[in-house]
C-alpha cells in the first residue's frame, strides 16, 4: 500500500502531460506537413520542416506546464511525421521489396520495410526534438512559465 495520499498521483486512465502536448503539437504539425508535401510536388519524398512547427508548440507548452520537453517534443515529432509517412510507404514498401528480391530472401521485405519505417519515423523525431527545444526557450524568455500546483 502507498504511503501517498488520494490527490498525490495522475488519475486513472488519465493521459499523462508529456503526451497531452505531444498530442496537441503532433496534431498541429499533421496538416501542415501534409500541405507542405503536397504544394511541393514530390512523389517520394517530403519535408519534415513542419514538424519543428509541431515539436514547437509541444515544448512551449511542457516548458510552460512543467513537463518533459524532451518527451514530448520527440513525441510531438514522431506523432507529426505518421502523415507524411503514411504518404511515403508504398514506396518503403517497393525499397524494401526490391532490397529483399536482389537478396532472394522473402522474409527480408517484412523485415527491412519495419527498418525502414523506423528510420523515417525516427527521421521525424529530430526534427521535432529541435523545434520543442526552441518552443522551451521560447518560453522561458518570455515569462510564459506557470507554477503548477503540486496535488496532494
Amino acid at each position: 500500500m502507498s504511503r501517498a495520499g488520494p490527490g498525490s498521483g495522475p488519475l486513472p486512465g488519465s493521459i499523462p502531460r508529456a503526451w497531452q502536448y505531444a498530442l496537441v503539437g503532433g496534431a498541429v504539425s499533421m496538416p501542415l506537413t501534409l500541405a507542405a508535401y503536397w504544394s511541393s510536388g514530390a512523389n517520394d519524398h517530403f519535408s519534415f520542416n513542419m514538424v519543428v512547427v509541431g515539436g514547437l508548440i509541444a515544448g512551449f507548452l511542457a516548458r510552460r506546464y512543467s513537463a518533459d520537453v524532451s518527451a514530448a517534443s520527440l513525441r510531438a515529432g514522431v506523432i507529426g511525421g505518421l502523415a507524411g509517412y503514411v504518404w511515403i510507404a508504398p514506396t518503403i514498401l517497393a525499397s524494401a521489396s526490391s532490397f529483399a528480391d536482389a537478396w532472394s530472401s522473402p522474409p527480408a521485405k517484412a523485415l527491412l520495410f519495419v527498418v525502414f519505417s523506423a528510420v523515417v519515423l525516427g527521421a521525424a523525431a529530430i526534427p521535432g526534438l529541435f523545434g520543442g527545444l526552441v518552443g522551451a526557450w521560447l518560453c522561458r524568455k518570455t515569462g510564459q512559465e506557470r507554477a503548477v500546483a503540486a496535488s496532494g
